[in-house]
Parts: C-alpha cells; sequence; structure tokens
C-alpha cells in the first residue's frame, strides 16, 4: 500500500524533464509569494542533470530570487568532474550564470572534512523550501548510505563521511534533519531498475536507517512511466 502522504507524478521518460521542472517551479513560485527569495537545494547524478538541463534551456526558472544551496558532494575539486557544483555549473548555470543567483556550494576541496561540513550548517538557512534528492540503486538520498550513523543524527545538519572504504571519494552530506525539516521535497528517479528498488521499499516496514528514501514519503516522487509501472506492478501482484 502507498503512504498516504506520498504524491507520485509520472510522465513519459522524454516529457520527464518538462513536467519535473514544472512541478518543481511551482514549489519555488509559490515559495515566493511567501517571501523574497526561495532557498532551493540541489543534487548531483545524471536524473538530476536532466532537469537543470531542462531549467536551462528553457529559463522557466527565476533563479536571480534563488539562494541555491546543495545536499552533498564528493570531496573533490569544484572544477572535478565527479564534483556536484560542477555539473550544476555545466547544466543549470551553463548558459545563464546571473549576478543575481546566490550560489552557496559546499568545499569538498577542504581536507579538513568536518570543518567543511560545520562551515556549510552555518550556512544553511533554519528551513529549506524545495529540496530535491536523487536515489541511487543501492537505495541511498543525498550521501546517506543505509545502514549508516549518520542517518541516526538529530542535532547536526551537515556531517562529513569519512568511513565508507567503498566510496571512492569522502563525501559531505546534508542529515534527516534537513530532510524532515524542509517545506518541499521532491524525489528524482527514472527507469525500471529505481522503480523495482522503490516498489520493494514501499512494501517494507517504515525504517529510515535501513531505508533512507522512506524519509521521502512526505514529499512528492516525481518519476518517468517506468519507475511508476515498477511500482505498480509490484503492488498489484501482491
Amino acid at each position: 500500500m502507498l503512504p498516504k502522504s506520498l504524491q507520485i507524478i509520472s510522465a513519459p521518460n522524454d516529457r520527464w524533464p518538462s513536467m519535473a521542472a514544472a512541478i518543481i517551479n511551482q514549489a519555488v513560485r509559490k515559495s515566493l509569494f511567501e517571501s523574497s527569495f526561495c532557498n532551493l537545494m540541489l543534487t548531483g547524478g545524471n536524473t538530476a542533470k536532466r532537469l537543470y538541463e531542462e531549467w536551462s534551456a528553457t529559463s522557466s526558472l527565476p533563479i536571480d530570487q534563488i539562494h541555491f544551496f546543495f545536499g552533498d558532494e564528493r570531496c573533490v575539486s569544484p572544477k572535478s568532474d565527479d564534483s556536484n557544483f560542477s555539473l550544476v555549473m555545466k547544466s543549470l548555470f551553463l548558459n545563464r550564470l546571473s549576478s543575481g543567483a546566490v550560489i552557496n556550494r559546499m568545499e569538498g576541496e577542504n581536507p579538513n572534512r568536518r570543518a567543511a561540513a560545520k562551515k556549510y550548517e552555518e550556512l544553511l538557512p533554519k528551513q529549506i523550501d524545495v529540496l530535491i534528492l536523487g536515489m541511487g540503486l543501492d537505495g541511498h538520498i543525498a550521501s546517506l548510505p543505509p545502514g549508516h550513523h549518520a542517518l541516526k543524527e538529530r542535532e547536526l545538519s551537515v556531517l562529513a563521511i569519512t568511513d565508507l572504504v567503498e566510496l571512492k571519494y569522502d563525501r559531505i552530506t546534508i542529515t534527516p534533519k534537513v530532510i524532515g525539516e524542509a517545506k518541499n521535497v521532491f524525489l528524482l528517479a527514472t527507469g525500471v531498475e529505481k522503480g523495482k528498488l522503490l516498489a520493494k521499499i514501499i512494501a517494507s516496514p517504515i525504517d529510515f536507517q535501513a531505508l533512507p528514501i522512506q524519509l521521502t514519503y512526505s514529499g512528492t516522487w516525481l518519476l518517468d512511466e517506468d519507475a511508476e509501472r515498477e511500482i505498480l506492478n509490484y503492488h498489484n501482484c501482491g
């Protein structure tokens, strides 16, 4: 059974970027009715890149009225191809970098990971207006791996992840505190494999530590039809 608080919106894969952009634009503009600017937190990954390229091509996002933040970052140079900041600059801001945009990046290149995390925590507003999250095939969101002790953090808003040998790079990431307090949360997911994972997660007992994606149950999942079909098929068969 789908969680009652969860909203799922889907579109054919070729129309997914325009659908996702339009839905998130609505949340941004609603926030701007209430304040002079919107605190928008970005994510990395190829799915998010498609959304950012849509925004860049259409100029539909009012970037001059947005304070941009990042949900996580690899500990690399901001010019690295592995940097979320680099991805955003080469997609969302490729043709439209404006002096009015406020871009708060995580200093992943800082060798003092804890200091970088603390500095970013001090930059964060009390509440994110619009939070965008991607997902990995292991079920992680931001840089919060399933079962990691960071998922138990209740006081800090930003942490350094330095104890996972399976990761190529250390990470800086927001904690569940930021996700839980955000006004609007959007999870981006496309494709059959991610749809299968989401279907299994929905069917599982609530356990945020084991299944971090469940932290987004009060938000909106923006899926393509392939991902949504896997969810519907799994639950209809069950």
